[in-house]
């Protein structure tokens, strides 16, 4: 995407006087303009929705071992540790943070917690691992560039393993680096030697590991299905170049500062899912999904043994084989090193209940089918755990059956006892003869509320449902995987003579209030009975939960967004002892001399804030200043030292302006408050005002553009489209000046502020053609102009027809630019207009340019038009960056850039900034030194959708959500 390319042999763009058809047909001087509708639509209907229109739019973890977790086995000779999101090392907590890379935060003094260290990642941080002053990050989706030898780029995406030297905490440095194929799906570290396991994503589909196998008919228990493959592959067959594929690799971690590559295997891939059992000795792979043929539903699992018994690192593929059924995830499956015997329970169909296989798998080159003791009843499988001799799976549809399973004698396991209850478990935590689960019931008459639930399993003949605790609001869900459960479900074993404790991190939705509780709950758990105890909301999306102290007095509550120290020596109110920002949101900001102010929020919770930091730090963790909006919805508009917030709560229907003052940064005041209308609140609930519709700032008139569509008794019907005008010439008293409509508007979008007026383009159909037999639409574009002099008497002009959608308007209000887009099938006819206005109140277009395919919005610096195109349906789909000189409107220059998406997002400090995605997500930098040819200068990746750039003081800030405020250092 780096690599741009001047095009030398001929422009994609012509100048509309040498050609014809498609979009923009109009010929120079032509003052009359019929359009197609936003999108091309082929026929008039019902109302057009913007939204879809195609116009414009704007153990420490990390170190437990896991040697035969779940498999009842021995003790293996090298350890297997499991990674994590933390890893605890003294009063440091080193954290991989989905946003923001590795951070170390420094926990000696819990009411005040530091970041004292920060190493950013690009990608997808997936796995940490500390090993002394090492610390292991693995991270999918690391996009990079590639030079190439004819000095241009290519992209490539990864996953990535980075050892960090952690011995100074200020300062985390790279050590060494591994690239890992396709994306990571779990690892283990067993004695010195990572194993990975990846998966490459081909285009379409699912390439199974053997098209057209059928697996074996299960056999009555005592015997199992052979697994015979009829006419097909098994995933040893070699994955086709570009094809779904599933990788193991391993990696020597003896030199902690150089990570060696040692082992690579590919299988073909085989369906929906990847699951691990990891032993000192061997690898099991769980690959499910739909085969046709296979018996029942369809549903199948290829297991995929890898021989990991080589202390440096060889691994070797063992003999695969097939089983019908879906394995749900990683706890349902296991091998018993002592007696190499594996078991699997697995669901044999849609709501058609479960079954326990067992195999004999003395190595990994063999295994021999034992038993199959099936569970046929019609419900779907749910959660299963092993336990040395006993199995657990649990099967639910409207009741809970759990089944316990006597497997003392893997050729021949029998069912010991069941339990009916309400609800489902999902994940099962075996403590001797008690189990300890997680789940959802809706017996609390709620639809899926979550449940922990204290099990007796003393006798296996007659299971019993000791205590349940039920929680988490009317949908609720923990922040793991289903395969990292019990790193979200934590069970603080009780000391003795003491109270046990659980703790779950909370996302959970409540349907009747239509807002969302995320937080810690804590639970007692002392003898035969869980008691639910209190619950402390945390700012985020909360993912795991831990004690900081033997006693568990102190917690810690972590998500992406903060750590927060939780007071828990009353745990029937735990109170938050600290916080601290870990991934600030960040949707706007505004430069100040000397200080940046950023809009941050979430908008699940309600918490938005404008937020003071240095210029050159913008993710700090301790700001200068904030000054709190309980506003779900806002944006940011300024007027000198003043900033306004549109805010919306779409919960309450509320809408209003805050004014908050940094003439002091340091010290920001609150200003005026003004309540949006009972109109404007009604509609603040749809998230119209100043969110899913616009807003523009014309000197000290905020207005906001508000297009709704009432109920149609019958097509076609016009929507309500109006203009509401604030005057915030007063920040103690803002006001509404007045409502201005937007008649015969059919559609209408583009708000925005030039010279004297505030200018929008609305769409009107025009009637039936006569003659047209293949159901095209058409109608007309209208330029609206609103003199907002006096905003209590607004003055709206003479609608003025135009081609398409207007794009840039001079500040002398009469030059303007628009961009117009019609569709032949699947194909983009486009192109860019230059007009003026005329002294009749009408336009006269002065030239056209056509562009090849569809153009993602214009930017108009210095006399020129920059439009970024994609034509997909072209023989070799790609980007084209255009140049127009708006003096001749021609094409000045014509750049492919490599990239799947992109589009021109402004043009600031002598630069031009496009946006760039969906795979290669990030921001393109070109000078323009020379304004007629862009200079490529960089690519800067971005992990989150950048939502502006702002350009001050030789930097352009790109607030990103979560992913904070990545900077870009322009050089002259």
């Amino acid at each position: 995407m780096t690599s741009t390319r001047l095009a030398t042999a001929c422009l994609l763009v012509l100048a509309l006087a040498a050609c014809g058809g498609g979009g923009g047909t109009a010929q120079p001087g032509a003052q009359a303009f019929t359009s197609q509708p936003p999108g091309g639509s082929a026929s008039r209907g019902g109302a057009v929705d913007a939204g879809t229109s195609g116009a414009p739019s704007t153990a420490t973890p990390g170190t437990s071992a896991d040697a035969t977790a779940g498999s009842g086995g021995s003790t293996a000779s090298r350890a297997v540790a499991e990674a994590d999101v933390y890893a605890r090392a003294g009063d440091l907590l080193y954290v991989l943070n989905g946003y923001r890379g590795l951070q170390v935060i420094d926990l000696a003094d819990p009411g005040h917690p530091r970041l004292v260290g920060r190493l950013p990642l690009a990608g997808t941080p997936v796995d940490l691992y500390l090993r002394g002053a090492t610390a292991y990050l693995l991270v999918s989706d690391a996009f990079a560039f590639l030079p190439l030898a004819d000095g241009t780029a290519r992209p490539e995406r990864t996953s990535r393993i980075v050892a960090v030297d952690v011995s100074r905490p200020a300062a985390p440095a790279v050590t060494g680096e591994l690239d890992v194929e396709g994306q990571v799906e779990t690892s283990r570290l067993v004695g010195d030697v990572l194993y990975v396991v990846s998966r490459r994503w081909g285009w379409y589909g699912w390439a199974g590991p053997a098209a057209g196998v059928v697996v074996g008919a299960p056999g009555s228990s005592g015997s199992a299905g052979s697994g015979t493959a009829a006419g097909g592959a098994s995933p040893l067959t070699p994955p086709a170049d570009g094809a779904d594929a599933v990788l193991v690799a391993s990696v020597d971690l003896a030199d902690p500062a150089r990570p060696r590559a040692v082992g690579s295997l590919a299988f073909s891939s085989t369906g929906w899912e990847v699951h691990a059992d990891v032993t000192s000795s061997r690898i099991t792979l769980a690959f499910g999904g739909w085969q046709a043929g296979a018996p029942g539903d369809g549903l199948a699992t290829w297991f995929v043994p890898v021989d990991c018994a080589d202390p440096k690192g060889a691994i070797t593929a063992g003999t695969p084989f097939p089983a019908v059924g879906l394995v749900r995830d990683r706890w349902s499956m296991g091998l018993d090193e002592a007696t190499g015997i594996f078991r699997a329970v697995l669901a044999t169909g849609w709501n058609a209940g479960a079954a326990l296989r067992t195999w004999k798998a003395p190595t990994p080159a063999t295994a021999t089918p034992l038993a199959t003791l099936e569970v046929p009843v019609a419900e779907a499988l749910t959660a299963a755990r092993l336990d040395g001799p006993r199995v657990y799976l649990v099967t639910a549809r409207i009741t809970d059956p759990l089944w316990v399973v006597d497997a003392a004698d893997p050729a021949k396991p029998r069912l010991a006892g069941q339990l009916a209850m309400p609800g489902q478990l999902d994940y099962i935590e075996p403590r001797g003869d008690r189990l300890l689960a997680l789940g959802h019931t809706g017996e609390a008459g709620v639809s899926w509320q979550l449940a922990a639930s204290l099990l007796d399993v003393a006798d296996l003949a007659a299971p019993r449902l000791l205590s349940r605790a039920t929680f988490g609001g009317s949908w609720g869900w923990t922040g793991a995987s289903i395969d990292d459960q019990r790193k979200a479900f934590l069970v603080f074993d009780p000391p003795p003579a003491s109270i046990g404790l659980v703790l779950v991190p909370v996302q959970g939705w409540d349907a009747a209030t239509w807002t969302y509780a995320g937080g810690t709950q804590l639970i007692d758990w002392a003898g035969d009975a869980l008691t639910l105890r209190g619950f402390l909301s945390h700012p985020g999306a909360p993912k795991r939960a831990f004690p900081l102290d033997a006693a568990g007095t102190r917690l810690a509550a972590l998500s992406d967004q903060a750590l927060q120290v939780v007071d828990a020596s009353d745990r029937g109110a735990p109170r938050e002892l600290s916080r601290l920002d870990l991934a600030r949101p960040v949707q706007a900001v505004e430069i100040l001399p000397g200080a940046l102010v950023e809009l941050s929020g979430d908008w699940t919770r309600g918490d938005t804030e404008l937020v003071v930091t240095p210029l050159r730090d913008p993710d700090t963790a301790a700001p200068l200043a904030r000054v709190h909006v309980p506003a779900p919805l806002a944006r940011s508009y300024r007027v000198g030292s003043v900033i306004w917030l549109l805010a919306t709560d779409w919960a309450s229907g509320k809408g209003w302006l805050q004014a908050v003052d940094f003439a002091d940064p340091l010290h920001p005041v609150k200003r005026g408050t003004l309540s949006l209308s009972a109109a404007d609140s009604d509609t603040a609930r749809g998230g119209w005002w100043g969110w899913g519709s616009e807003a523009a700032l014309l000197g000290t008139v905020l207005a906001v553009h508000r297009i709704s569509w009432p109920t149609c008794v019958k097509a076609p019907c016009d929507p309500l489209d109006e203009l509401r005008l604030y005057d915030l010439s007063d920040p103690a008293a803002p006001r509404l000046a007045s409502t201005t409509g937007v008649p015969g508007s059919a559609w209408s979008w583009g708000l925005l502020a030039s010279g004297r007026y505030l200018w929008l383009t609305h769409f009107e159909w025009g009637p039936a053609q006569v003659g047209v037999t293949d159901g095209t639409a058409w109608g007309r574009y209208y330029l609206d102009r609103l003199d907002v002099t006096d905003p209590a008497h607004p003055v709206l002009l003479q609608k003025v027809n135009v081609p398409g959608v207007l794009t840039w308007a001079g500040e002398d209000g009469k030059t303007l630019v628009t961009l117009e887009t019609s569709w032949r099938g699947t194909a983009p006819s486009s192109a860019i207009h230059k007009l003026e206005l005329t002294a009749d109140g009408g336009a006269r277009l002065v030239a056209t340019t056509l562009l090849a395919g569809y153009p993602s919005g214009a930017v108009v610096s210095g006399g020129h038009a920059y439009v970024a195109t994609t034509d997909w349906s072209a023989a070799t789909p790609g980007v084209h960056l255009l140049t127009i000189d708006l003096g001749t409107m021609l094409a000045a220059s014509d750049e492919v850039v490599e990239a799947s998406w992109a589009w021109a997002a402004t043009a600031a400090g002598g630069k031009l900034f496009l946006q760039a995605g969906w795979q290669d997500q990030g921001v393109l930098v070109f000078g323009l030194g020379d304004p007629a040819r862009p200079a490529f200068e960089k690519f800067v990746r971005t992990d989150g959708w950048v939502q502006q750039i702002a350009v001050g003081g030789g930097v352009a800030y790109l607030p990103s959500g979560v992913y904070g405020v990545p900077m870009i250092e322009l050089t002259p």
